[in-house]
């Protein structure tokens, strides 16, 4: 039982953790239709800077899990580089689950998208 995977373990294996600049993106109230708690990670390769951000929120209404992606290069103006999500029935929600939908949702490279030339570099 102590060893059980935890959702804050499968993140953290794949570098993502909770910032306290992630707050401002948490969600909690008493009443409310969704709870929503995030996760972030940085990249940064010369002067451009990238960040992941995973948006978990329970969706009472609906009764799923719903776990969003957000890529941005906050370097460059409308730096947005991807923006997707995924859900899980609450009824079907395992560990196991979460893993299989975390690992399709997440991209295997980090591009970075140069202002004004159109092209992005990976690595």
């Amino acid at each position: 039982m102590f060893f059980q995977k935890s959702i804050k373990k499968i993140l953290a294996e794949r570098g993502y953790k909770h910032c306290i600049s992630d707050g401002e993106f948490t969600r909690h109230a008493d009443h409310a239709r969704y709870v929503q708690y995030t996760f972030s990670k940085e990249f940064i390769k010369k002067d451009e800077k990238v960040v992941d951000i995973i948006f978990l929120a329970v969706d009472m209404n609906n009764e799923k899990l719903v776990i969003s992606f957000f890529r941005e290069n906050v370097s460059v103006e409308n730096g947005i580089l991807e923006n997707v999500n995924v859900s899980i029935p609450l009824v079907k929600f395992s560990m196991e689950e979460f893993e299989k939908k975390i690992d399709r949702l997440l991209p295997k490279k980090v591009s970075f998208r140069r202002q004004g030339i159109g092209k992005s570099a990976s690595f």
